[in-house]
């Protein structure tokens, strides 16, 4: 959690909360995860969970989502993309897009962000 104090807000997607999660449950159901690694994972989800600001998915970033960007985007992705793009449009805020992923990424540089 050490980076995390170095914004003043975060913001995501409330897709960001059921992707984590649904993430530990499926490595549990896998066998993956130890009960003691779940609790573990969970508490520190919640624990960034509780320092951002979840952007609810409104009828505009749906329909943005659906729209075509200049990258190859999933419809997840497409979805968190579009949040942001709703949230700089509206907040006239400066962001930095923060994923792990390649193609999102390139995505959110087409579209003017700091990733």
């Amino acid at each position: 959690m050490g980076r995390w104090a170095q914004w003043e807000h975060a913001y995501s997607s409330e897709l960001l909360r059921v992707e984590v999660l649904r993430s530990i449950d499926r490595n549990r159901l896998k066998g993956a995860l130890t009960d003691e690694d779940v609790a573990k994972l969970v508490t520190n989800a919640h624990a960034i969970f509780n320092a951002i600001e979840f952007i609810a998915l409104s009828q505009s970033i749906l329909n943005r989502a659906s729209q075509s960007f200049l990258t190859p985007l999933g419809t997840l992705d497409a979805l968190h993309l579009a949040t942001a793009i709703g949230l700089a449009e509206v907040g006239a805020i400066e962001l930095t897009f923060l994923t792990h992923d390649t193609e999102l990424a390139i995505a959110a540089r087409t579209m003017n962000f700091n990733v």
